[in-house]
């Protein structure tokens, strides 16, 4: 009786400790699953992090300084774990897209050539860690081939006097020199517009548009997806203007926020017009007076700044009959992108340019309106750790 006790007392010992095993290894598979799902949650966010940030950036100044993001890239701590991220140059072909070869004495790793770099983030949770790679692309609008860009094979040009400017020469805000390198003052999309432009020149007011290249400075660009970019880009800023005006006429206040900083604004036609809600119908706006603007403007019709008005920042310029008018003393920091997709005007992009006005490319400006865009995701793979 009593080793019938024994054996019966081991057997339960032995599954006891059995059971207690399993549990334990469940537990273990468990915190190790959950583990690991955290680590890719924190490694998304890292790479959600740069998408968004990405674009207030000059690319190759942050392909030389990662650190320009902010120290989280060594590590930010998180309740469920970490993550970190870098960002590089796509010098090997990711998601289908070629590698770029970069260019000009930098090469390819800090030489962006494509508006596209590769954002690894890493994360780390329960001693589990996953890697993301994702290939970003920074939206074009904020590398613009000029600071006026005329996105019509047909274009309406009008300069009047010889005391206007239109600069490809980076200008920071306060005035002095930027250090992004010189554009063309006017870029178009075919032979025949940059034709039209310069033959609208006399010779006196050739010296008023410079930047790379010859004077005047007006060089063809590939057309490529601008004028589509742009359009995509309207609708989604609509989204989030801080302030969107229906055919607001003339506007003399600033539009900007309270304490200087930039935002977005919208003019629009009609809301009923059309099916963007009047993001299509002509909505023409003056700028005038001393007022200040400052961040995004777009414009589905028409534009005038005049007075000494200023505007800093991405003026888009799509929808219909698009034309840009500077006059007295208004001045852009910035780029201007005017695409008119509507027969209004001709089918053509107009510019008027008199008096004392004056455009400059300004990186600065381009920097602080990339706050309000974000870089879009092109491909995405979950790599192994590197040992």
């Amino acid at each position: 009786m009593l080793a019938l006790v024994l054996l019966l007392t081991g057997f339960l010992l032995l599954l006891g400790a059995a059971l207690l095993t399993i549990a334990s290894s469940e537990r273990q598979v468990g915190v190790n699953d959950r583990g690991s799902t955290q680590a890719l949650y924190l490694a998304e966010t890292a790479v959600e992090r740069v998408r968004r940030l990405l674009p207030r950036y000059a690319v190759n100044e942050l392909l030389t300084d990662n650190l320009l993001l902010g120290d989280w890239v060594h590590g930010v701590s998180m309740p469920t774990g970490t993550y970190r991220a870098s960002v590089t140059n796509n010098v090997a072909a990711l998601g289908g897209h070629p590698p770029d070869a970069g260019g000009g004495a930098c090469g390819a790793t800090t030489c962006d050539t494509d508006r596209l770099v590769v954002v690894t983030g890493i994360g780390s949770a329960h001693n589990a860690m996953k890697v993301v790679r994702a290939l970003l692309q920074i939206p074009s609008l904020l590398a613009p081939p000029a600071p006026i860009t005329m996105l019509n094979a047909g274009v309406d040009p009008l300069f009047e006097g010889e005391e206007f400017l239109i600069s490809g020469f980076d200008r920071n805000l306060d005035g002095g020199g930027g250090s992004s390198p010189a554009r063309p003052a006017i870029a178009v999309i075919t032979d025949g517009a940059a034709s039209t432009i310069v033959s609208a020149l006399s010779t006196g007011q050739q010296g008023r548009v410079i930047g790379a290249g010859a004077t005047p400075s007006v060089a063809g660009v590939t057309s490529s997806d601008m004028s589509d970019s742009s359009q995509r880009t309207k609708v989604q800023l609509a989204r989030q203007a801080d302030r969107l005006l229906v055919n607001p006429g003339t506007i003399t206040d600033d539009l900007r926020e309270i304490d200087g900083t930039g935002h977005v604004s919208v003019v629009t036609g009609d809301p009923s017009a059309d099916v963007n809600q009047g993001l299509d119908t002509a909505g023409d706006v003056i700028l005038d007076g001393s007022g200040r603007g400052s961040g995004i403007l777009v414009v589905a019709g028409q534009l005038t700044i005049a007075g000494s008005y200023r505007f800093d920042g991405l003026v888009l310029l799509v929808g219909d009959g698009s034309r840009l008018s500077l006059v007295g003393d208004a001045t852009v920091f910035g780029t201007v992108i005017i695409a008119n997709r509507t027969l209004r005007n001709g089918g053509r992009g107009g510019l008027a340019l008199k008096d004392r006005a004056q455009l400059h490319f300004s990186q600065e400006a381009l920097h602080l309106a990339g706050r309000f865009l974000s870089a879009s995701l092109r491909a995405w793979q979950e790599v192994p750790p590197q040992p």
